[in-house]
């Protein structure tokens, strides 16, 4: 459970949210992503933050909110809105927190013209801090990644930040844990700084600005050592660079310059030391499969020409003209999702051509669409103008036809390779199916040297789906060695079989 107080409202005490959830197979520990506020200061109208348009900067004029998290290492001026504060933590912990604070328990102001919070503060229910109960720490690491220090003003985008250094009990700190993405920095320095921070001396003459993921507003760092990590988890490093990224200020601070990207790379370089060839491997993987991992580390998003025999079959085709032949079959299958899928395949091997004309989804010239949609995507690959106007006109087709063609890359089929379900698409691979089209643009997730497999005809693909299925089961229930899961042929041509299958397997049970 999470409480949510307004910026204004946080109170030392609270434990408020610093992270969000650490793609990888360590799983999040109790109490991960909330740390414990040491010192809150209330900036009333400060004269550094620049008046801008958008809704925070706004109220950045108005008042700013800063607060000093326990092992954070610095402060962070929080943007505008609510934010999330831990409903209960470990009573440990807590204990633990209380008695080594990481601030000096003297408040002084960090920022220009910031004070301590009136009392009362503005209307809030409740006290502070979270409540306090028991919970079960997680698996020890016995490794932990490598890190290097580097000064604050190096700190380059991209890099991943050790935002929280300690969390009790530190054993069970997760692999990577307390280590964020930097998203954008800047720099403040000379007659700026003086007008941002109350004591410049405390700032090392200069402070860099950081929005990392997960906190909620703008680290103001002073010209000190940081911890960031060697080699990032490779598989979180993926999904991150998928992910959103926030390379604005909350709001503009006066004086605050973005430095050169290249020049701080290159002197990122200068400092990064190697790491051990192994490092990477530490990590574990939320992979079972090396082709779904290599896929997801390496693959690329976009349109490439895939076999209409690789997509899986639809999981539910509730518009379908023949639902309810659809239902009867699924009726034999065990209850299992994949079961459903196998349905929709031999519902298919059996519709005859009048019954595939009498769905309005049929009613097309499918083959020349696919060729039309096709040309359009690698139109719009080449980034060729002309080409594109010529594949978009698609004179050659009806009016329907060149709609269907059309919205096959404009609501494109969505689909990445191994993957068992399409999110896109399911009627209209249907149509392509029946079409006999071979090939069709399709957009997902991909390795780009990979060959596409050759096409299978699609009546064949829907009998070995279903054959090889009721192989499985066979297999499943009477063992691999027996000779009726030979049988399978018989399974899929009488169905009625199924039905003594499971009756004798319910009456063994």
């Amino acid at each position: 459970m999470r409480q949510v107080h307004r910026a204004e409202h946080l109170l030392p005490g609270d434990y408020m949210q610093t992270g969000f959830e650490r793609f990888g197979a360590d799983r999040p520990r109790a109490g991960e992503y909330y740390a414990r506020i040491e010192h809150v200061e209330h900036i009333e109208r400060p004269g550094f933050v620049i008046p801008g348009a958008d809704f925070s900067s706004k109220l950045a004029g108005e008042r700013l909110v800063g607060v000093r998290i326990q092992g954070m290492p610095a402060p962070v001026l929080l943007r505008a809105g609510d934010h999330h504060a831990a409903d209960a933590i470990d009573e440990e912990r807590q204990r633990w927190d209380r008695l080594h604070p990481t601030w000096p328990e003297a408040f002084t102001p960090i920022f220009v013209g910031g004070k301590l919070p009136a009392v009362p503060p503005w209307a809030r229910e409740g006290t502070a801090g979270p409540k306090e109960i028991r919970s079960s720490p997680g698996r020890q690491v016995e490794r932990r990644p490598m890190s290097f220090e580097k000064p604050a003003s190096a700190l380059c985008v991209g890099d991943y930040l050790q935002t929280q250094a300690c969390r009790f009990p530190a054993e069970d700190m997760g692999f990577d844990e307390g280590f964020c993405r930097v998203e954008w920095i800047a720099h403040i320095e000379g007659k700026a700084l003086q007008a941002f921070i109350a004591d410049p001396d405390w700032a090392g003459g200069k402070v860099t600005l950081a929005n990392v993921y997960g906190i909620s507003g703008v680290l103001v760092i002073p010209e000190t050592v940081l911890k960031v990590l060697v080699v990032p988890n490779p598989e979180r490093l993926r999904n991150d660079l998928d992910g959103p990224w926030r390379k604005k200020p909350y709001f503009h601070i006066d004086g605050a310059t973005e430095p050169n990207e290249n020049d701080q790379q290159r002197r990122d370089a200068v400092l990064r030391p190697l790491a051990p060839a192994d490092e990477a491997d530490l990590y574990p993987s939320s992979f079972s499969s090396p082709d779904d991992r290599a896929l997801f580390l390496e693959g690329v998003t976009g349109f490439r020409p895939v076999p209409v025999s690789r997509l899986p079959w639809p999981h539910r085709l509730s518009k379908c003209h023949h639902f309810r032949r659809l239902e009867a079959i699924e009726k034999t299958y065990p209850e299992d999702w994949y079961a459903g899928q196998v349905a929709h395949a031999e519902l298919f091997a059996r519709l005859t051509p009048e019954d595939f004309a009498a769905c309005p989804y049929h009613q097309g010239d499918w083959t020349a669409i696919a060729e039309a949609a096709t040309e359009l995507a690698a139109a719009e690959l080449d980034d060729d103008d002309e080409r594109q106007r010529a594949a978009n006109a698609m004179e050659h087709l009806e009016e329907r036809d060149r709609e269907w063609a059309r919205a096959l890359v404009q609501d494109p089929i969505c689909w990445d390779d191994n993957h068992d379900s399409l999110t896109n698409g399911q009627h209209r691979t249907c149509a392509l199916r029946a079409a006999g089209v071979p090939y069709l643009p399709v957009e997902g997730r991909y390795l780009p040297d990979s060959d596409p497999p050759d096409a299978v005809d699609a009546r064949t693909h829907a009998q070995r789906t279903v054959q090889g299925f009721w192989h499985d089961v066979l297999t499943a229930v009477l063992g691999p060695t027996h000779p009726l899961v030979r049988a399978a042929p018989l399974m899929v041509r009488f169905p009625v079989l199924r039905r003594l299958l499971f009756s004798a397997r319910r009456h063994r049970e």
